[in-house]
């Protein structure tokens, strides 16, 4: 992990600000904020994050779905177990108010769970279009696909699969992992492996650091 870190003070050094951060990766701006670009920076290379951009990059059926974030180019260093991204910018919020958001947000958790059938999410946010400028067929697209590509859906899931693969993809669509872009919804990392909890945070490792090149300029992003 010094290695990541080593790269997030470095990067925060050169004068950009970093924004966010989770278990797995922090986020920093990218120069000017008018550029609209991060830079995300992880600890971990088994980060199911990783997988999720090669899906949607890779399969004829994600290409080019906005539902999905923009990612330029990703350097992976599996020796040293890090991992740099650059990506768009996006927003945590939308036009509308925060309690809409967090509706929509578990919603489409259950969506992919399949506690919520089509025709439901369909009839609850036909009104919405702002979500979904392409229809919300092109956005099933892609939750179609992280449906088929996770491993565990609930706590019965995970306990099939502890001991076998620690790298199964556990379902983690929580607000925090949902984000827009003009109001579009942007399903920005659908999962988290089952040894998350094992993994040290760079959220943590931020917040604990009396390094000044390590601090939060603003909390717009979390991941």
């Amino acid at each position: 992990m010094a290695a990541a870190y080593k790269v997030l003070k470095n990067t925060a050094k050169a004068g950009n600000a970093i924004i966010g951060a989770g278990v797995y990766s922090a986020v920093l701006q990218s120069g000017e904020a008018w550029k609209e670009k991060v830079i995300k920076i992880g600890n971990n290379t088994d980060d199911p994050w990783l997988d999720y951009v090669n899906l949607f990059q890779k399969s004829p059926l994600l290409q080019n779905n906005i539902h999905t974030p923009c990612v330029d180019r990703v350097y992976i260093d599996h020796q040293s177990e890090y991992y740099v991204a650059n990506m768009e910018q996006l927003d945590t919020h939308t036009d509308f108010d925060n309690d809409l958001k967090l509706e929509l947000c578990d919603s489409i958790k259950n969506l992919v769970m399949g506690e919520e059938t089509k025709e439901e999410f369909r009839e609850t946010w036909a009104e919405y279009s702002e979500f979904f400028p392409s229809g919300i067929d092109h956005f099933f697209l892609l939750t179609d696909e992280i449906e088929r590509e996770t491993d565990c859906f609930t706590f019965d899931d995970e306990e099939e699969w502890d001991g076998v693969d620690d790298y199964a993809r556990k379902l983690d669509l929580h607000a925090a992992n949902i984000m827009f872009r003009n109001n579009c919804v942007v399903i920005t990392d659908p999962w988290c492996t089952l040894r998350v909890e094992d993994n040290p945070s760079m959220e943590d490792y931020i917040d604990k650091s009396d390094d000044k090149d390590i601090e939060y300029q603003c909390h717009i992003w979390s991941n």
